[in-house]
Parts: C-alpha cells; structure tokens; sequence
C-alpha cells in the first residue's frame, strides 16, 4: 500500500477493524463511538473539559460539552469541586 502517510479508511475497516471485530465477536462497533467512549471516559475521570476539547481536535468547546450528558454525577462533581475549594480560603 502506497499513502501520503495516512492510512485509507477502507483498507483499516476491511483489515484491520472488521477482523478484530469478527474475533472478538462484537457486532455494529463503530470507530467513532470509541471516539465517544474514550471522551466520556476522560471526562468521567476529572480530566478538564478543554483538555478534552483539544484531544478531539473539536473547534468550539460547545462540541466537546455534548459529552457531558453522559455523566449523571457532574453537577454533584462541580459542587463537590467548590465546596473543597471554598474551604481551603476560609
């Protein structure tokens, strides 16, 4: 295979991505909802949001915020986050 140094989408899928899949024996993955869990991971793990944002390679932090649905616990994460905060300078 002869590239610019980026690998064609259609050769990964048929031979790198759908033998792995086959062997693992999961059915309709795609690559993207890696993408996705990887992100909700991050995010679920405390990593800041614009970190995250620059990972992904999104342009506008709105894009990456969309991933914070997934997280049940973030509000009481943000208030748990001031609280500590919040003694520290009393």
């Amino acid at each position: 295979m002869t590239t610019d140094g980026h690998i064609p989408r259609s050769w990964f899928r048929t031979t790198v991505w759908y033998p792995a899949l086959n062997r693992a024996q999961i059915r309709k993955v795609r690559v993207h909802d890696l993408r996705h869990a990887h992100a909700s991971w991050l995010l679920a793990g405390g990593a800041d949001l614009q970190v995250v944002k620059e990972r992904l390679g999104h342009a506008n932090i709105a894009t990456t915020q969309k991933y914070l649905h997934t997280l049940p616990e973030a509000e009481d994460a943000a208030v748990n986050a001031f609280t500590r905060t919040r003694r520290r300078s009393i």
